[in-house]
């Protein structure tokens, strides 16, 4: 796999931007792709803790959007997911929070977890990253 040069923004600066409290939350996505440079992110999603996201609510700095009967907060590159765990995918937060993987202080979510959540999302623009990931785990 080639290294990818031009990143759009360093992903480690920009979470570490926002100050989150370590162990309330994980970076889910492609983020951990971007971390091990396999692919830039053009985004960064982070799943956090119930506490977490209530507090974050109250922030005028982010904007709120419903999706899959969840409130998610958006910023910038930033979408702040309120809870993992649905029908096609069993992991809760806390659950990818405990098993990330922290690479320069930053949780990202496991390879063998981001795989299960994009094989349960299997949106189009999740296929490549399947790829990506079951060759990653293959050679471990």
């Amino acid at each position: 796999m080639e290294k990818f040069e031009n990143k759009k923004f360093n992903i480690f600066e920009k979470v570490k931007e926002l100050n989150l409290p370590f162990g309330k939350y994980v970076i889910v996505g492609s983020g951990i792709l971007d971390a091990l440079g396999i692919r830039p992110a053009s985004d960064i999603d982070i799943a956090v803790t119930k506490d977490l996201a209530e507090e974050l609510k109250e922030d005028n700095t982010w904007q709120k959007e419903e999706h899959y009967d969840q409130t998610f907060l958006q910023k910038n590159i930033f979408t702040i997911i309120p809870k993992l765990n649905w029908e096609k995918y069993d992991i809760t937060t806390e659950e990818a929070i405990k098993s990330a993987l922290v690479i320069n202080g930053i949780p990202f979510m496991s390879l063998e977890h981001i795989l299960k959540f994009k094989k349960a999302l299997n949106r189009e623009k999740d296929i490549k990253d399947i790829k990506l990931l079951e060759e990653m785990l293959s050679k471990k």
